[in-house]
């Protein structure tokens, strides 16, 4: 497995917020900065998805940069799997 590199930096929370993220942390069997990373991650992934290149997105769409839309039907993802990929991969908040 690849070495990731990682920058040293800081941030300040309220005593409150510190003290629900570690437990948060504990909860998930994380370290804090595991679990801040993960939140993080998940909070810019849309910024920038990466999609496997099975999926096929039209240059129209790709100019978007980034694409809104509601929550599919269960009918929609049962009739499409790359949507239904997507918003398992990604769709899920």
């Amino acid at each position: 497995m690849a070495e990731v590199t990682r920058i040293q930096t800081a941030f300040r929370f309220t005593p409150e917020l510190l003290a629900k993220m570690k437990r948060k942390a504990k909860s998930k069997d994380l370290s804090l900065n595991a679990y801040a990373e993960e939140l993080f991650e998940r909070d810019t992934r849309f910024d920038s998805p990466i999609l496997p290149e099975d999926i096929k997105i039209s240059d129209e769409i790709r100019s978007m940069h980034c694409i809104h839309f509601t929550e599919p039907t269960a009918e929609e993802l049962a009739e499409d799997p790359k949507l239904a990929y997507l918003w398992e991969k990604y769709g899920k908040g």
